[in-house]
């Protein structure tokens, strides 16, 4: 069986075995949510005795990798990578390893089945072919896991898992490959942004739709703007007022509104699923229409909202003391 031939055979059958492991991988990653979780904490606390023995005084990049070299060798941990605002220039970066435990356990199954079905070929398929495969692979068990710990690391704060970490006051967390395609967990920018600033990334949505997701706004004032539809997945307003805002039929997924007061806005419309407006006042503000799903209200709030009783039964409340 020549190459070519021996190549193709070898991928039909590999396909089947692909399959199944990206119809399982979810679920898998769901179950050990909060493994992963802990596997973050760890990381970070290893992350801030290394910084205090460098003498590094603060970092503004978080880089989760699972390392190509470490699955060849099969190494199965995960490196957590410290930058400072210059990045990838860096020339003091932090670098710790955790053990992954069981966490690669679908893709060690799958190394195992593709290498297993690449005998008989009398040769034709070597290890690389294998390794491609599973590398294209490892960036979907990378999305699996980066949906999983933007829920769980959304309240970071109040579990202190970044505590031992010296930051910036604008800093990312992400999750990916080693100086190549990531996804983003966490942003933090607390850094006071002027109305213009708001104005601004508006106007560049037109150009960048994914402008908005995950951006950051600080004791800003912001009003008399109309963002409707537009994408705004995990943003974050802190300690804001928003005034005569216009949020129809915006996607505001896991979006976080913190100790923020909203008067005359609208959300008719908006996909808010885990949108979290604890510890938020309310001045003539509708949700009328818009999708609550596991989204969060402080519960004195909730009866002048005008929330439908269909929307009362998937949202959660905050009591004062916890919001």
């Amino acid at each position: 069986m020549d190459r070519e031939t021996a190549l193709q055979d070898y991928q039909k059958k590999a396909s089947i075995k692909i399959t199944e492991f990206r119809n399982g991988i979810t679920a898998y990653v769901i179950e050990r949510a909060e493994v992963l979780e802990e596997l973050v904490r760890t990381a970070a606390e290893r992350l801030g005795e290394q910084m205090e023995k460098q003498g590094k005084e603060s970092v503004s990049f978080l880089y989760f990798s699972i390392l190509k070299t470490d699955f060849i060798s099969r190494r199965h941990r995960i490196m957590l990578h410290g930058l400072n605002m210059q990045w990838y220039l860096d020339e003091d970066p932090v670098e710790v390893y955790v053990d992954a435990g069981d966490l690669f356990a679908p893709l060690i199954d799958l190394q195992n089945a593709l290498t297993e079905d690449s005998q008989g070929y009398g040769g034709a398929i070597n290890r690389y072919d294998i390794e491609h495969l599973l590398f294209d692979q490892l960036l979907v068990y990378d999305t699996a896991v980066s949906y999983i710990l933007r829920w769980r690391l959304r309240d970071w704060e109040k579990k202190g898992i970044f505590d031992s970490v010296a930051r910036t006051p604008y800093w990312l967390v992400k999750w990916g490959q080693y100086r190549d395609q990531t996804e983003t967990l966490l942003q933090t920018d607390r850094t006071k942004k002027e109305s213009s600033e708001w104005t601004e990334a508006l106007a560049k949505v037109r150009h960048k739709p994914d402008t908005m997701i995950f951006s950051y706004w600080y004791q800003g004032t912001y009003q008399d703007c109309n963002p409707k539809e537009t994408d705004m997945r995990f943003t974050t307003f802190e300690e804001c007022e928003i005034k005569s805002m216009d949020f129809k039929d915006c996607n505001l997924e896991g979006s976080r509104f913190v100790k923020c007061t909203l008067t005359d806005c609208t959300f008719s419309g908006c996909n808010l699923c885990g949108a979290d407006f604890g510890g938020c006042r309310f001045e003539r503000t509708s949700f009328d229409g818009a999708e609550l799903a596991a989204a969060v209200f402080p519960a004195e709030s909730v009866p002048f909202l005008g929330i439908s009783a269909e929307q009362l039964q998937v949202i959660g409340l905050a009591r004062e003391e916890e919001a």
